[in-house]
């Protein structure tokens, strides 16, 4: 398989990776709306919480680039189940605890007013991102332990920081293994998806992040080696079973018999990008045509300018009579591959 690691990893840092500038960005939006609740919180007389808790893909780093800035940042926040009692001695339902926090953000600041969401408090920003406010109460139990539930339909236990940390674990437990791609990998992911607007009903990005962890299993070194690994290793395990169990919370499902047909579509998706990356088998697959397979699998223009240098190249050596080499990896089923460069492992997302 022709060699396109860089062009796959300059892909990656120039048009998914979020920069340094949007990373700052979305901290600031964070910490401020984290001061906006307290100091509404503080205003209406109501309790204040005991923390604050980012979730999601901001906290995993595996946020990627938004065209129109439609950032989801969820930054759930805790308060003591003693303080959400009332003056008659009556704890808050979830539904008041939420209407609360809503209360306390909805500052008269925003175009679009606070909105009461099943799950959160969501807070929409004019020029593109939103904000997600879990709402957690916690009890300390008879051995000592902080238990947590969440402000949903009704109160139910939870664990705001579980997800983060199963995340940590996973990476660092890959990382150890010699396989530093996996943020890599499931950003790469996501942009698949995100480029193709037509497959409106495809998985979440913690849906992706855990078929990732399932299926991300060996390292080749060459991002490209191990982003196709993974697609086609994925696929398989679609084909064998679409459903997805929350990797925290016991006996609940990410993807269930009501919500397969989202990772019906992601299978139909990754089929046809394993035929697409099927023709780089070929030995004589040249340069610009595995750049083209590489263009149709992100749905993106960033190969363009490669594809015509490439044809460019390969044109001079025809003339020159020179054949055009193919690199070919060594004999192995396409599987996953985590970072190449050895100075990779240690930087941060």
């Amino acid at each position: 398989m022709t060699d396109c690691d860089k062009d796959v990893r300059a892909y990656h840092d120039e048009r998914v990776r979020l920069t340094e500038d949007q990373k700052k960005k979305l901290r600031d939006r964070r910490d401020a709306n984290r001061d906006r609740l307290r100091r509404g919180l503080k205003k209406n007389g109501d309790p204040a919480p005991v923390k604050s808790v980012i979730q999601g893909s901001y906290a995993m780093g595996t946020v990627i680039q938004e065209p129109k800035s439609a950032y989801d940042i969820d930054d759930g926040v805790v308060f003591t189940a003693k303080s959400l009692i009332g003056p008659k001695g009556a704890s808050k339902t979830a539904l008041d605890a939420r209407k609360m926090v809503r209360n306390a953000v909805n500052d008269g600041s925003f175009k679009t007013d606070p909105e009461i969401k099943a799950n959160c408090v969501r807070v929409y920003y004019d020029d593109g991102p939103h904000v997600d406010i879990p709402v957690y109460r916690s009890t300390t139990d008879w051995s000592g332990n902080d238990k947590y539930e969440l402000a949903s339909v009704d109160w139910k236990e939870s664990d705001p920081e579980g997800a983060n940390r199963w995340f940590r674990v996973w990476v660092t437990n890959k990382t150890a293994a010699g396989m530093v791609h996996s943020r890599e990998l499931i950003r790469l992911l996501k942009a698949i998806c995100k480029n193709r607007p037509s497959y409106t009903t495809l998985p979440s990005g913690f849906v992706l992040t855990v078929l990732v962890q399932e299926c991300y299993q060996s390292s080749d070194g060459r991002l490209d080696i191990e982003l196709r690994e993974l697609i086609e290793a994925i696929h398989r395990r679609l084909e064998n079973n679409l459903m997805v169990a929350h990797p925290v919370v016991f006996g609940e499902w990410l993807i269930d018999q009501d919500t397969k047909h989202r990772n019906e579509k992601l299978r139909e998706l990754l089929g046809r990008l394993v035929e697409t990356l099927v023709a780089l088998d070929r030995p004589n697959c040249t340069r610009s045509e595995t750049l083209k397979a590489w263009k149709k699998v992100f749905s993106t223009d960033f190969f363009d300018q490669r594809i015509a240098d490439a044809e460019e190249e390969e044109r001079r050596r025809t003339a020159v009579g020179v054949a055009t080499p193919a690199v070919i990896s060594a004999p192995k089923s396409y599987g996953y591959s985590e970072e190449s460069c050895h100075d990779r492992r240690n930087r941060q997302p």
